[in-house]
């Protein structure tokens, strides 16, 4: 269990917390991650370091509401206990005297890119940070990086502050006015994608932070996986950061869009759930935490649901044949097409097939 010291709000859906954790701000360098989980039934979420303090013993987290257990994170106060904040892990960033470093970080991104920034600084480069969002609002942490940088460019979508445009306008800005040694990106997907090719055009070396597809974080789901340079790799265990320029971004965007319906579902029956309560009780609730009440409305111990003879499971299994039992629709896990699968680099899984082979073979699939 790790206190939440302090809470802070910076937009309508992002939030900063500093938490006890004096372990983790000990050993922490820059690129590490926690997994941090809410509740005992909670979903393990991947969440890079943005800060720490050796002395107060405590680690800083910037969260943002995307879906269920974001969303039960970031209705937590100052006071309360996250049942578990593990780490840390992952590889460190390479840090070392590049020269003249650009650090662009898009929305959230700009928070596992702090320590990124404060390291590149204390090593002795020359920092010219990017921050980017849709409006003014969306951009966090500014005080925090101008004390590290020694120049910082804001840029907004819609001109509300800074300069109006994309990140990657900021960035040619300065390789059009002067040499870039190395560059490090930060955001969503698609910015991260549009960085690289521009850097790439310019021979710009330039890492990116690859932490939005993670799901366990140990290297035992491999929901992770990602080809860096025709090779696969693991996110959570090779990186969270890579050479841009060899990342497979199209792979990755498939990957990210695996488990979107289960989690637009989820985030579907918290809706439905809180509205029916609220039309019974006529009272203001927390949504998360109705959520989690009617979960856990069973005592039944855990071995007696892994008890294949168990009472209720053969008195479950005597009330249907078995032809109706196998009709029932079955749990479908998230996944990329099977014939994406089949058909992608091949000579990796060595399986001996022709492409031509492996798309029958992945069609036939598909289709049973």
């Amino acid at each position: 269990m790790n206190k939440i010291i302090k809470k802070e709000q910076f937009s309508e859906k992002v939030f900063k917390f500093v938490v006890e954790a004096p372990l983790i701000a000990k050993s922490r360098k820059a690129g590490h991650f926690v997994i941090v989980r809410v509740g005992d039934k909670g979903e393990r979420m991947p969440l890079t370091i943005a800060d720490s303090d050796t002395v107060n013993g405590t680690i800083t987290l910037v969260v943002q509401k995307v879906g269920y257990s974001s969303t039960k994170l970031c209705n937590l106060n100052e006071g309360d206990y996250i049942t578990d904040v593990v780490g840390p892990l992952g590889q460190a960033t390479h840090i070392e005297n590049f020269g003249t470093v650009v650090c662009a970080g898009g929305g959230v991104g700009v928070a596992p890119m702090l320590p990124i920034i404060k390291a590149l600084k204390q090593a002795g480069n020359k920092v010219i940070s990017v921050l980017a969002g849709r409006t003014k609002e969306l951009i966090i942490l500014e005080d925090e990086v101008r004390k590290h940088s020694d120049e910082v460019i804001i840029m907004t979508d819609d001109g509300s502050y800074g300069q109006k445009g994309v990140v990657t306008v900021g960035i040619e800005q300065v390789i059009q006015r002067e040499k870039v040694d190395k560059c490090f990106a930060i955001g969503p997907a698609i910015m991260m994608k549009f960085c690289c090719l521009l850097t790439k055009k310019y021979n710009v070396s330039t890492d990116v932070s690859l932490n939005t597809i993670m799901v366990d974080g140990t290297g035992m789901c491999g929901a992770c996986r990602i080809t860096v340079g025709g090779k696969t790799r693991f996110v959570c265990v090779d990186g969270p950061e890579f050479d841009g320029h060899e990342v497979d971004f199209d792979e990755m965007f498939k990957r990210m869009g695996a488990f979107k319906p289960i989690e637009i579902e989820e985030m579907k029956k918290l809706e439905n759930h809180v509205e029916s309560v609220l039309v019974d009780s006529e009272i203001k609730i927390d949504p998360v935490k109705a959520a989690d009440a009617e979960q856990m409305t069973t005592d039944t111990p855990l071995e007696q649901l892994l008890d294949r003879k168990a009472d209720w499971r053969v008195e479950l299994q005597k009330s249907m044949k078995p032809k109706e039992r196998t009709s029932i629709e079955r749990c479908k896990m998230g996944e990329l097409d099977p014939v994406y699968r089949a058909t992608t680099r091949l000579e990796e899984v060595n399986i001996g097939l022709t492409k031509e082979q492996a798309l029958t073979e992945a069609k036939l699939h598909q289709e049973h």
